[in-house]
């Protein structure tokens, strides 16, 4: 037979594993409902990051802009060893598609990276990144940036413009999951995976065509030539 005190005992253990049984079920609640607050907060955290990471580019080229009165060429992602994060010499074709030259720009190799830690893709109009370049009567026209409900970014040039604006680079994070950004550090190929949208593809595949799109991560930043040279560059 227990006694008094064995069975207040039991009682209040018994009472205590039924509060411990309730603090686990309250937390499971409470954490099921923070994570996904938790996840999206970092997410938005990467995202501000990649905007940050790409207005200091933009300034970083800016300042190779001024000084060299051309635009840089992106480096080439497959480059291993003391090469790599550098300018290309040229960059005609598919060669004015690649990543940051952080390196020649003086910026840490951080900053070509977005918020998700993935190389951001860099692309520039080849008539801009050539020597002796006159820069606001360069032609382009290689680089297209359309919209997600159709056409162009930039309005058609007018009948009889000489100097018709046009896409001078086109920057691109390629958002959370990655899909289409460069590997690097001596490897061509992208991260792929999944069933992207065709507005995903086009940000990534080998044509110059390029779309704002709320159908993908994508972070996309465009700068058209006369709004960099006006906003961004001091000539001296």
């Amino acid at each position: 037979m227990l006694s008094s005190s064995s069975s207040d005992l039991f009682s209040e253990a018994g009472f205590s594993l039924l509060e411990l049984a309730i603090a686990l079920v309250i937390l499971g609640i409470i954490g099921g409902i923070s994570l996904p607050l938790l996840t999206a907060h970092i997410s938005r955290t990467a995202i501000v990051k990649t905007l940050t990471h790409q207005e200091y580019a933009l300034n970083a080229i800016a300042a190779y802009v001024e000084k060299n009165k051309r635009f840089p060429c992106p480096a080439d992602p497959q480059v291993t060893g003391a090469d790599y994060g550098l300018v290309q010499i040229q960059c005609r074709g598919q060669k004015a598609k690649g990543i940051l030259p952080f390196k020649t720009l003086g910026i840490s190799e951080a900053y070509a990276r977005d918020g998700f830690k993935r190389l951001m893709t860099y692309v520039v109009e080849p008539e801009l990144a050539k020597k002796d370049t006159s820069l606001q009567n360069e032609r382009g026209g290689f680089i297209t940036v359309n919209k997600e409900e159709g056409g162009a970014v930039l309005a058609p040039p007018q009948t009889g413009d000489r100097n018709p604006n046009s896409i001078a680079l086109v920057l691109i994070s390629h958002g959370e999951s990655g899909v289409g950004a460069y590997v690097g550090k001596g490897q061509g190929g992208r991260f792929l995976g999944g069933s992207p949208s065709s507005h995903k593809k086009e940000n990534y595949d080998e044509n110059f065509i390029f779309i704002e799109s709320t159908q993908t991560d994508d972070i996309l930043r465009w700068e058209s030539r006369d709004q960099f040279l006006k906003h961004y560059v001091q000539f001296k």
